[in-house]
């Protein structure tokens, strides 16, 4: 029982979704259509991808291209720019929440060593909202865009033209604040690159072409299943520690809440109502991302959105992914990192964080429903 309290209590969100879940199934009881409520696609794709990039971590393969991107710099500037351009174009293939786990621990250590402290919060800001950027771009990004991806069957080449605007946008007003907020200062960066296990690189890699070539929609899911299994039994057992089950489990749950709330007619019809229109569907994303954080928002608004508005709700979700500390799940990883290595900077953190991150969601919203 303590180790069943002990994984509740490390993700208030799936204790949320699991509560929802729960209170559904006594207006809809248990049955085997809950299996068809359930997109096995996402799950086999976010599962995969987890897999794949906790082993590429594990090769020192991040690592070593932070450490190249910055170890001949001297000035605090150009290496927070190298810092945040290898965040945002990361995220863009192995989902923002991977990246930060990987490069915000980076900064903290490269900001103490020149002894830059001073400006490491304004770098963490801004690499947490380029991951939550760069990641919104692709697909396999963020979770959210893996789940409405599969769910409205997203041409690729239409997704991205959908998120490209978002993505330029944000990448631009990322780049003129750090020019503006770190300033020109001459630092020590004495460090070397770790070593790197090319041969376990290669086959994680496999497994990440693997999860690449699903959402492309080359390999179907049962084979994509197989080689993750079957390569992970053989060569990486251990990584199973690594996946991130909260959020497969959070998935489950809001899967299974979404498909019961579905079936209650008075609710669908009275949702549905409300979001039949593009200007509903898409401050619709925004808004509920603030509250319950994308990944859910996108989850429970793409059950009552017809399938002919699903750019404006994939436009909302992911640019409700800034505003709230809690409108991304990725953006709580810094938060986390923030307490544990900055504990007298997190009031400071929260309101420069909360500031500039509506800042860019009003800017970036504001564009894209008038041009886009």
């Amino acid at each position: 029982m303590k180790s069943i309290f002990a994984f509740l209590k490390k993700d208030k969100v799936f204790v949320i979704a699991l509560i929802f879940a729960i209170a559904s199934m006594f207006i809809i009881p248990p049955s085997i259509a809950y299996f068809e409520y359930i997109n096995w696609k996402v799950l086999i794709i976010m599962f995969t991808i987890m897999i794949a990039v906790s082993g590429i971590f594990e090769t020192n393969f991040f690592d070593y291209i932070a450490t190249k991107l910055v170890m001949h710099l001297k000035n605090i500037k150009w290496i927070g720019f190298m810092i945040v351009l290898a965040t945002f174009f990361l995220a863009m293939l192995l989902t923002n929440d991977a990246v930060l786990l990987t490069l915000i621990p980076f900064t903290v250590f490269i900001t103490k060593h020149t002894h830059q402290e001073k400006h490491a919060i304004t770098l963490l800001i801004l690499q947490t909202i380029a991951a939550n950027m760069g990641s919104a771009l692709t697909p396999m990004g963020d979770p959210q865009n893996i789940y409405l991806y599969a769910y409205f069957n997203i041409p690729f080449s239409s997704f991205l033209s959908v998120t490209l605007p978002i993505t330029i946008i944000g990448f631009i007003l990322i780049m003129v604040t750090l020019i503006i907020r770190i300033p020109s200062s001459t630092c020590n960066l004495n460090i070397t690159t770790p070593p790197v296990d090319v041969k376990r690189l290669m086959l994680y890699l496999i497994i990440l072409l693997n999860a690449l070539l699903n959402i492309l929609r080359i390999v179907p899911e049962i084979y994509t299943i197989l080689i993750t299994l079957i390569l992970m039994s053989l060569y990486g057992r251990h990584l199973l520690k690594r996946v991130d089950f909260h959020l497969l489990l959070t998935f489950i749950a809001f899967f299974i809440f979404t498909g019961n709330l579905s079936h209650m007619t008075s609710v669908q019809d009275m949702i549905s109502g409300l979001l039949n229109t593009r200007n509903s569907v898409f401050f619709s994303g925004i808004i509920a991302s603030q509250f319950i954080s994308n990944v859910p928002a996108a989850v429970l608004l793409s059950t009552f959105t017809p399938h002919s508005l699903w750019q404006p709700l994939l436009q909302g979700v992911n640019i409700g992914s800034m505003g709230t500390i809690i409108a991304s799940l990725a953006s709580l990883i810094t938060f986390k990192y923030v307490i544990r290595d900055y504990p007298k900077e997190t009031k400071r953190y929260l309101l420069n964080y909360s500031i500039l991150s509506v800042i860019f969601m009003t800017v970036i919203g504001a564009a894209i429903f008038m041009f886009f």
